[in-house]
């Protein structure tokens, strides 16, 4: 298959395991592997009246919405989670988990600009600075001075509650508590 093919199947198909999941919340009666989902988010499947789940539209982490309706001691509850679905379309297992531009990791984060110079090397918005590098678009991590890669290193160190944050889960009212 063709670069141009698989990069039109992989979001297909991402697609359709978020509606699979949806599907299988929606049948939760039926589908043990609901049941099992249920009782990992702590539920108890004799509390559980309804269970509904649809597809959250735009660009929010969660991919799914389950709003769980529980009766409990005569009071009726309602619960909501967010999944977030993924789909592991390689053998390799490299998925892309986040698609923003650098400038909008700069505003979440506070990147300080030298910090924001040496990554637009890296994701190649700036043509590699050095001689024979290994991709002429872009620059590698270990094609850095040490300096810089400590510059690196140390930013996503310092940062990295907020970013693996920001980047699995999200932030408002759709960021997703399940995975």
């Amino acid at each position: 298959m063709d670069k141009i093919a698989l990069g039109s199947k992989t979001p297909k198909d991402g697609f359709r395991n978020e509606y699979f999941v949806i599907d299988i919340f929606n049948n939760w009666k039926k589908e043990t592997l609901a049941q099992e989902w249920l009782k990992t988010m702590g539920y108890k499947i004799e509390e559980i009246e309804n269970v509904r789940a649809q597809k959250i539209k735009g660009s929010y982490k969660a991919d799914v919405q389950v709003v769980i309706s529980i009766q409990i001691k005569l009071q009726k509850l309602q619960d909501i989670q967010n999944l977030q679905v993924k789909l592991v379309s390689n053998p390799q297992g490299f998925n892309q988990i986040d698609k923003r531009w650098l400038k909008s990791y700069v505003d979440l984060w506070s990147i300080p600009e030298d910090v924001i110079e040496i990554l637009r090397y890296f994701i190649g918005e700036i043509k590699p600075n050095i001689q024979n590098p290994r991709d002429e678009r872009r620059m590698f991590f270990d094609e850095f001075s040490q300096e810089d890669q400590n510059k690196i290193l140390e930013f996503f160190r310092e940062n990295q509650p907020l970013i693996l944050n920001d980047i699995l889960k999200g932030r408002g009212q759709f960021a997703s508590e399940w995975f």
